[in-house]
């Protein structure tokens, strides 16, 4: 049997938000003691660790609790953005272990980090494992770690999101049972016998067909559809777009497969990346991602609407996979990028949830960017939402 509860607090005191969201999470599980506990908070709490940290082991009477900073946090009762948040979700199971761990520093060590993370989650052949992961934004670089994980230890579906702050901290913070820090990567491997459903919701959607990329060197495209890119991407720019190419640059992204030997940008198989510069004499686009000759592309768009429609494709395939079970728990990791800054209202993705999938107890932070496994490999995202279902 797996028990689990989420509580919310956006109280400004760290030892009143933490006493406040734990016991709410302990109230939801119907429990008096907790196997281990996740705990994500805007960074304006990380200023006070010892009232953040005593409350949490004091309610949960456990010391296996992993969490990290976040621009916001959210629950099933909805999404804290812009101001203080706290939430948190415990967990007692006899078929499901859960064990924190922290490695640190990150900077520059993404690989050894990456290794030292597949010994602590090498598990026996005949049960699940699931990794969640809260890097330093700041200091790491993910798709490093994740190639050392999974060079390291196989597949072990991962899934997380980048530790952040609102952009008035200029640091991310980790925490691990009675250690906070920065500079590392905090998180918690479950293993045992349970489900997880993992699925993926796109806030950027298709602008154009797929193309492919004619004319490249390492993350610099030449050519596309064997013309010059720049002038391919300024066919897309009409409107007040074309007067503003900040503007532009800040809506309009690359598609480009998750899968490279697949080369698919259909529907869930693609990665967003930023378009980060221009050459107009030479007509080059510069993408955040290496990309190479042959490869396939699209050029994807920012839109509140489609991710919207997107979020409800995802939602319904996550009820059909469930085939009317009720998810012990979830996890729920959004862009920082999406929320209200996308949706131009707040709770959305968290009120779309909750529509689809009742009541349940459900955790998530607003990161800087997205983990989760797609074609038998992790993978980056960005713009994204990955929701995590676990079921008996």
């Amino acid at each position: 049997m797996i028990r689990a509860g989420a509580g919310q607090s956006s109280h400004h005191s760290t030892a009143q938000a933490a006493e406040e969201a734990t016991r709410q999470a302990m109230a939801q599980a119907g429990m008096a003691h907790a196997d281990a506990a996740l705990v994500f908070f805007t960074a304006d709490h990380a200023k006070s660790q010892r009232e953040l940290i005593e409350p949490l082991c004091r309610v949960t009477g456990t010391d296996q609790i992993a969490g990290a900073s976040a621009a916001g946090i959210l629950t099933g009762a909805g999404e804290v953005e812009g101001r203080h948040g706290l939430a948190v979700l415990v967990l007692a199971s006899d078929q499901m272990q859960a064990r924190p761990f922290l490695f640190e520093p990150l900077r520059e060590r993404d690989r050894e980090v990456g290794a030292q993370i597949a010994r602590c989650a090498a598990n026996r052949a005949d049960q699940n494992s699931l990794l969640a992961l809260f890097p330093d934004t700041y200091n790491g670089q993910p798709q490093r770690l994740l190639q050392a994980l999974d060079q390291e230890a196989g597949f072990v579906p991962a899934v997380g999101a980048g530790a952040t702050e609102s952009g008035t901290v200029q640091a991310t913070y980790q925490l691990c049972r009675d250690a906070l820090t920065t500079n590392a990567v905090a998180g918690m491997v479950w293993s045992g016998s349970f489900h997880a459903g993992v699925d993926i919701t796109q806030g950027c959607q298709p602008l154009t067909g797929p193309m492919v990329i004619t004319k490249a060197e390492k993350n610099l495209i030449f050519e596309i559809d064997n013309r010059p890119a720049l002038e391919v991407f300024a066919r897309l720019l009409k409107g007040p777009l074309a007067e503003d190419i900040r503007r532009a640059l800040q809506v309009l992204f690359v598609g480009l497969p998750a899968d490279r030997n697949e080369n698919s940008v259909a529907a869930g198989k693609y990665l967003v990346r930023n378009i980060i510069g221009l050459d107009p004499e030479k007509g080059i686009l510069g993408v955040a991602e290496e990309v190479r000759e042959g490869q396939a592309m699209i050029f994807a768009f920012r839109d509140g609407e489609r991710a919207r429609e997107d979020l409800n494709q995802m939602l319904a395939r996550q009820v059909e996979n469930l085939r009317g079970r009720k998810p012990a728990f979830g996890l729920y990791f959004n862009c920082c990028a999406r929320g209200a800054s996308l949706y131009g209202i707040p709770g959305i993705d968290s009120a779309y949830i909750r529509q689809a999938l009742g009541d349940f107890p459900l955790i998530g932070m607003f990161g800087g960017y997205e983990l989760a496994p797609l074609g038998g490999a992790n993978r980056l995202f960005a713009y994204t939402g990955v929701l995590v279902l676990i079921t008996e």
